[in-house]
């Protein structure tokens, strides 16, 4: 089945989501759309779903027109939508999340449901991707990768001819994505087409047979992913030459004499972590490496005061330091990045403004200092690069990468010593990670000490000045030195 988009268009307000963009998915091929935050992929993937209508614009499928007036009249037509996040109720079943938005078809007299057929054939979706999930298995036991796989399944349960991925390995690690990948190959050696939109660019290299370049809402052009390099699809994207190098220089100056921001001893927090000691020195950028659980978010959550520290001791410039809550933390000069920017990190009604002074409003007086929270927006907004019309317009109306810059800036508005940084440039597009590990360098050089974990590994080979694995909660090895170390140096030792 062949799926053809030419000059769409779609505005909300003064924005221009899509401006005359034309694409071509064929039968039995990959295509990625790959483009900035805010470059019209996911406003194309959503039109060519039916999630939104187009302004403007023709679409065609297998040579008839295609109009979907919505996600449900697109499926009927053979046309499947798997949403970045994750949309699994744990509370369900496996299969019953498979037929989630059908289950009336297995219902029988009495409304009483028909669970062997539902998971029989929940069973044969599963299979048909390729993945070893049993529809008996417990929800909870399944990692982010294993959910995905079950969205996918869930999707071509409708038996499509047509299914698109919206970023959807943006929250998984690196043996999750390459599950998700996996499926993507197996549909697509059963004839399916198949789009996708992925900010990492070794994804779309990987699976992709052909990719779509957006800018600024526009069509930049489409090629064969043999046919052009990394650098040249950067520089496409972003408008500048980015064969300089993604990840800035590591200072001279850090070293053993700087001293100690941060120290856990024996630290152990909730069922994770068991027994961990490490420093976060002035000026130095430790990075964590490991797979979800092994122990990174439950140091943060311990260092923060969102969860008790079972046991072991926690100094904070050269103090003993018992972390209450994280609103105190906040005040004692600590600053968390979350995982999750949407649920923990801002609050999307709020404008940018309010997002931006958040941890720790300017007063004058017992009153909210107007005048100064609009000098350190505007200030940072600046610093960052963050792309918003005005600091008054909702974080709702930002893309994804700067929904990223607008927590990064509430973080080091309150003058941090130490930065927890958990997966910063998820979800961000390559320019924008190059501007965060710019900032990122730059604060470090100023003498700010950040701790980073993440899931992407060619990030914590660039940024760290020294490495820590986690593994099953406690340190497998430690990296002194970042020099000569790859991928595989690290892996082995996180599984």
């Amino acid at each position: 089945m062949t799926l053809v988009a030419v000059g769409l268009n779609k505005q909300y307000g003064p924005t221009r989501a899509a401006d005359d963009v034309s694409i071509t998915l064929r039968a039995g091929r990959v295509h990625a759309i790959v483009g900035e935050n805010g470059a019209g992929k996911s406003t194309t993937l959503r039109m060519l779903s039916g999630a939104v209508r187009p302004d403007s614009g023709e679409m065609r499928l297998n040579d008839a027109p295609y109009a979907p007036q919505s996600l449900v009249d697109a499926t009927s037509q053979g046309v499947a939508l798997v949403h970045q996040e994750i949309t699994i109720n744990r509370s369900l079943t496996i299969a019953e999340n498979i037929f989630i938005g059908s289950l009336r078809r297995y219902a029988g007299p009495l409304g009483i449901m028909k669970r062997k057929a539902m998971a029989a054939v929940a069973q044969a979706a599963l299979d048909r991707i390729g993945v070893k999930i049993s529809v008996s298995t417990n929800i909870d036991r399944l990692n982010l990768g294993e959910l995905k796989c079950i969205e996918i399944a869930r999707a071509i349960s409708s038996d499509p001819n047509t299914l698109l991925l919206d970023e959807s390995t943006a929250y998984l690690d690196h043996r999750e994505v390459d599950a998700v990948l996996t499926v993507m190959q197996e549909l697509k050696s059963q004839g399916m087409t198949i789009g996708f939109v992925s900010h990492h660019l070794s994804e779309v290299l990987a699976a992709a047979d052909d990719l779509t370049i957006l800018k600024d809402g526009r069509f930049v052009g489409s090629y064969g992913s043999k046919t052009i390099e990394a650098n040249e699809i950067h520089r496409l994207m972003v408008g500048r030459d980015l064969s300089h190098g993604t990840y800035p220089p590591r200072s001279s100056a850090t070293g053993l004499a700087a001293p100690a921001i941060l120290r856990a001893r024996e630290v152990a927090v909730g069922r994770e972590l068991n027994d961990l000691s490490i420093e976060v020195r002035r000026g130095e950028i430790v990075g964590l490496a490991g797979l979800k659980g092994a122990g990174a978010e439950a140091l943060f959550a311990g260092i923060v005061g969102d969860e008790a520290l079972r046991h072991g001791a926690l100094e904070l410039e050269g103090k003993d330091y018992h972390p209450r809550t994280p609103r105190t933390a906040w005040h004692d000069g600590i600053a968390h990045l979350p995982g999750d920017r949407g649920n923990e990190g801002l609050i999307a009604g709020f404008s940018v403004l309010d997002n931006l002074v958040m941890a720790r409003p300017p007063k004058r007086g017992p009153f909210f200092d107007k005048t100064r929270a609009r000098a350190i927006s505007d200030d940072l907004i600046r610093q960052i690069g963050i792309r918003t019309s005005s600091a008054d317009a909702p974080c709702r109306s930002l893309s994804g990468g700067n929904m990223q810059k607008v927590v990064l800036g509430k973080c080091l508005a309150v003058g941090p010593t130490l930065l927890l940084l958990n997966n910063p440039t998820r979800g961000v597009d390559m320019g924008a990670r190059v501007e965060i590990y710019g900032l990122m360098r730059q604060k470090a050089t100023e003498g700010l000490a950040i701790l980073l974990s993440s899931e992407d590994m060619p990030e914590l080979i660039g940024m760290s000045d020294r490495l820590v694995v986690l593994r099953q909660g406690v340190v497998a090895r430690e990296f002194a030195t970042m020099d000569g170390v790859e991928e595989h140096d690290i892996v082995k030792y996180m599984t």
